[in-house]
C-alpha cells in the first residue's frame, strides 16, 4: 500500500518536521512493508536527499487552491496561516496525483509528518466498500462521532471521482476551513461516506501506553516540546496532553531519531 504524507518549505518549525519525517520513514520501513510517497512544496535540499536515499518516492506539488488562498488571506490580514495551509491541504491532491501517476490503487494511506509506526497496521485496516475514507478518534479513543484527519485511509476510485468536486467545496469555503483546518472540511464533505478506524491506528501518546498500537500520532505536544514542557514552560494545552504515556514514547522518538541519521 502507497502511504502518503506532505509538507511545505514555508511550514512553521520546518526543520523540526524535518526530524519527525525522519522518524516517520525510519519506523515505517522496520514495521511496514508500506510503499511512502512523499508530497512536497519546496526546493530540493538534505530533507529531499536524504528521503530519496532511503526509498521514498518525492513529488513536487503545489496545492492547486493555494494561490488564491494567498490573496484572500492577504487582503484579510491573515498572512499566518500561508505557510500552513500549503502543507495542509497537499493532501487534498492525492486523488488527482495518484490519477496523473497511472497509480491505480484500490486503498492508500495519508498521515500527517508527526506519526511514528509502531507495528504494521495491515490486519486493522477495515473494508472501505461503499465508503470513501477512514479516520480514526480524534481526543477521545471512544468517541466514534469525532474523528482525526491525522490518519486517513482513502478509498482511490471513490475519492478521485470526488475529487474536482470537493475541490469546489474548499474553494467556495476556502477562508473558513483554511482557519478551522481540513480536518472539518473531510468531515462536513464526507459525513456520511467516512469509516471509523481503530483508535490503534492513530494512537495518542496522552491515551497512555499501548502494545497494540501501530500508528503513534504526537497529537497535541510534539517530541521535540519535550524539554519545554518539563521546564515548565510552553503553550498550556501542551503541558495539559503532555501526560500518560508522552514521556515514554518521545524516549522511542528520540532514539529511532539518532539511529535514522
Amino acid at each position: 500500500m502507497k502511504w502518503f504524507f506532505a509538507l511545505n518549505e514555508e511550514s512553521p518549525n520546518f526543520p523540526r518536521y524535518v526530524d519527525m519525517i525522519k522518524v516517520a520513514v525510519a519506523t515505517a520501513r522496520i514495521h511496514t512493508s508500506l510503499e511512502p510517497v512523499f508530497l512536497y512544496d519546496g526546493n530540493r535540499n538534505g530533507l529531499t536527499d536524504w528521503l530519496e536515499a532511503h526509498g521514498v518516492t518525492v513529488v513536487h506539488r503545489r496545492w492547486r487552491l493555494l494561490d488564491r488562498f494567498h490573496a484572500l488571506a492577504s487582503a484579510a490580514g491573515k498572512t499566518i496561516l500561508i505557510g500552513y495551509a500549503g502543507g495542509v491541504f497537499l493532501r487534498t491532491e492525492i486523488p488527482s496525483l495518484c490519477a496523473e501517476q497511472g497509480w491505480t490503487d484500490e486503498r492508500i494511506l495519508y498521515t500527517d509528518c508527526d506519526v511514528m509506526f509502531t507495528g504494521d497496521p495491515e490486519h486493522l485496516w477495515p473494508d472501505l466498500h461503499g465508503m470513501f475514507l477512514g479516520m480514526a478518534p480524534e481526543s477521545d479513543p471512544k468517541r466514534l462521532d469525532n474523528l482525526n484527519s491525522g490518519v486517513m485511509l482513502m478509498r482511490l476510485p471513490a475519492m478521485r471521482m470526488m475529487d474536482g468536486v470537493f475541490q469546489r467545496f474548499l474553494e467556495t469555503n476556502l477562508m473558513e476551513y483554511a482557519i478551522t483546518g481540513d480536518q472539518l472540511a473531510y468531515l462536513a464533505f464526507f459525513r456520511h461516506g467516512c469509516r471509523p478506524l481503530a483508535p490503534e491506528l492513530n494512537w495518542k501518546p496522552y491515551w497512555g501506553e499501548n502494545p497494540e498500537a501501530r500508528i503513534v500520532h504526537f497529537h497535541g505536544p510534539k517530541p521535540f516540546l519535550r524539554p519545554v514542557i518539563e521546564g515548565g514552560a510552553g503553550l498550556h494545552v501542551h503541558r495539559r496532553l503532555a501526560q500518560g504515556a508522552y514521556a515514554r514514547y518521545c524516549e522511542i522518538w528520540e532514539a529511532a531519531l539518532a539511529a535514522a541519521g
